[in-house]
């Protein structure tokens, strides 16, 4: 696979009006800059739904300066830019509304395809909803799953320290550009979070923490996971935002229940009504989600808790196509002649019982 050159997706994300469908449509017929400008059927840019002033400001760009920097400041940072349109760009975001152009990570680039469960909530929890939060949070985590939020005081903050806590991994998805630590107070937890999890923005270097960059934050969050876990939301809170985007993407939804005399409960009490499954450990969502847990002891001979999980025919099946080397995921739709959605909730199953893990450009591999 061709993949789109990283300075010309950075330019084609600077030109107004180019979202992701114009965006795809570009990349589909070129590659990089010469490419396009070495084009002479200005049919093809029709084709890609470009207007007259688009394309002149594309053929006469004059911000490479601009690129250089943002290229020369993510390798002083540390940081990976991930365009829509190269492998390494997340599957999961593909096919969520208006995928990310441009993605900035700072840490481990293989976690973005590890099964992973989001949690959120008010900014001013109680007691008692950070410590639901610690107990699902921290049991989850511990059962290996990576644990995303956005970084805030309250809710999102216990979920980073319970992983953390519980020896798991954790990822943060920034409402600002991937240099600016926000809230301030929270740069320790994000030293921590990089340790083993990841930081990640679709926000250019500098870019404030805006209020209006929160819901676009919010639907990275959900598409990058399994499952939204809600600890205490008010009735107009951004984690119902979260909530109902993981909806519309297809993923569960789960609800920790509060008191009804809390206003801080009123937003996950609607959510229960809406057919949002109930959360009160981090066993109801392993098993409303199809994962087994059973005890097993470690090297260390202290009792731990793992996946476990006896095979199917089909999963079987799974295990004994990707044995003699990695395989495609539609290989496996096509072979096993099941809906993508269904493999994936197998081959997921099979991840987190540690028998087989993915790979870049969609590949699933034994572990």
């Amino acid at each position: 696979m061709v993949e789109v050159d990283t300075r010309f997706a950075l330019m084609l994300s600077m030109v107004n009006g180019v979202g992701p469908i114009k965006y795809q449509q570009v990349i589909n017929h070129f590659q990089d800059f010469d490419q396009f400008a070495g084009n002479d059927d200005t049919g093809i840019f029709e084709n890609c739904g470009l207007n007259e002033k688009q394309v002149s400001s594309m053929l006469n760009f004059s911000r490479w300066n601009e690129i250089d920097e943002i290229l020369q400041k993510a390798a002083r940072f540390d940081v990976k830019v991930i365009c829509l349109g190269q492998k390494n760009y997340p599957e999961r975001l593909l096919n969520i509304y208006s995928p990310p152009l441009i993605l900035y990570l700072k840490g481990a680039l293989e976690l973005l395809s590890k099964p992973s469960v989001a949690i959120v909530g008010s900014r001013t929890p109680t007691e008692y909803g950070r410590a639901m939060t610690r107990k699902i949070a921290g049991g989850l985590a511990s059962r290996g799953l990576v644990i995303i939020s956005g970084m805030a005081w309250g809710i999102d903050c216990e979920a980073h320290k319970a992983a953390i806590d519980n020896g798991g991994i954790t990822a943060a998805v920034f409402g600002c550009g991937i240099d600016i630590i926000y809230p301030r107070g929270h740069r320790n937890l994000a030293s921590k979070i990089l340790e083993k999890g990841f930081l990640l923005s679709e926000f250019p270097f500098g870019t404030k923490p805006e209020k209006h960059n929160f819901p676009r934050r919010n639907r990275i969050i959900s598409g990058l996971v399994e499952a939204v876990v809600v600890v205490e939301a008010a009735e107009k809170s951004g984690a119902l935002v979260t909530a109902g985007l993981a909806v519309d993407q297809g993923k569960e939804v789960f609800a920790v229940p509060g008191r009804a005399d809390n206003l801080k409960s009123h937003g996950t009490i609607n959510l229960l009504k809406e057919g949002a499954a109930v959360a009160t450990s981090p066993e109801d969502i392993l098993g409303s989600l199809g994962w087994e847990i059973s005890p097993v002891v470690g090297k260390s001979g202290i009792s731990t808790e793992q996946i476990a999980i006896d095979l199917d025919p089909n999963e079987q099946k799974i295990c004994d196509l990707v044995g003699a080397g990695p395989a495609h995921f539609d290989e496996l739709v096509r072979k096993l002649g099941f809906q993508p959605s269904k493999i994936s909730a197998i081959v997921l199953k099979l991840e987190l019982a540690g028998l087989v893990v993915r790979r870049p450009g969609n590949y699933i591999a034994r572990a």
